[in-house]
């Protein structure tokens, strides 16, 4: 079916042509070149990209612009936004005073969200402001080990906590109490974490790398890091610190959010594309 003329062939790129990725997992990437993803891409009717970035990874990995490439970004569905659990329901819930600012990390434990950044730069501000604690809310990714050896090793038990995977009411809750929502990845395709921080009105401190941050510096949806402990530092002190610059990025981040990734919108838009290419002629494999 696949090597068919008169079978359309759509591609989703899903970020595997990211530099980051390829750089950690080069010969696997490698051997897909070989067996399969060169061949595919060159025969695609359609290549779906999700950021620009995205597209100019396929560009570069193709060595030539594609004639059929789409950029639609991921979204969600801002109705899921609408009823948020009351204020103060995931505090009680875990024991975290009032007076303590609530900083959270939800993704997977994993070395490419940045979390060597995240540990030593929270470690420096609570040591200068002790009024904030961490929660590191995901799966094992393979990283869990080296969070919990740096808790130990710096005692940081009161401060961090690892609550694992949050879904439903419990994930609504904690985007609710927190004060600040960060996530400083070295590399992401689109990150749909970060847009349901922003769609539950938690102001945000996100890297470059989450897959939108031409729209972000756009609409000034959130305070960008450099890819640095110390810049990462920076931000929770001018977040967590200036109330008003956590409420303009709060208010700019959902007005992005309604504006460009409402996934009903965007569901629509990619159906287009299918239809599309349904009534052109087929290339020649």
């Amino acid at each position: 079916m696949i090597h068919s003329p008169d079978v359309a062939k759509v591609v989703t790129v899903h970020g595997v042509l990211d530099r980051w990725v390829y750089a950690q997992h080069r010969w696997k990437k490698r051997l897909m070149d070989v067996l399969v993803q060169h061949r595919f891409l060159q025969r695609a009717d359609l290549i779906h990209v999700i950021t620009t970035e995205e597209q100019a990874d396929v560009e570069r990995y193709l060595g030539r612009p594609h004639p059929n490439i789409v950029c639609i970004p991921n979204g969600i569905k801002l109705s899921d936004f609408e009823d948020m659990p009351p204020v103060g329901t995931y505090r009680r819930a875990i024991g975290i005073r009032e007076n303590q600012k609530i900083v959270l990390f939800m993704s997977r434990l994993n070395a490419k969200k940045g979390l060597d950044l995240l540990l030593p730069a929270f470690r420096q501000y609570i040591h200068d402001q002790s009024d904030a604690v961490l929660i590191l809310a995901g799966s094992d990714d393979g990283y869990s080990h080296v969070v919990q050896q740096f808790i130990q090793q710096h005692q940081l038990q009161d401060n961090v906590r690892m609550v694992g995977m949050l879904t439903g009411q419990h994930k609504m809750a904690a985007l609710t109490d927190a004060d600040l929502f960060t996530l400083p990845s070295y590399s992401e395709g689109f990150s749909i974490a970060c847009l349901e921080a922003m769609a539950a009105g938690t102001p945000t401190l996100l890297s470059d790398r989450v897959g939108f941050s031409e729209a972000i510096r756009e609409y000034d949806a959130s305070q960008l890091i450099q890819l640095t402990p110390e810049s990462l530092l920076e931000g929770l002190k001018t977040l967590l610190n200036t109330p008003a610059r956590r409420e303009t990025i709060r208010q700019n981040a959902k007005r992005l959010v309604s504006e460009q990734y409402d996934i009903n919108e965007l569901s629509l838009r990619l159906l287009d594309q299918y239809r599309k290419i349904l009534k052109k002629p087929r290339q020649k494999q």
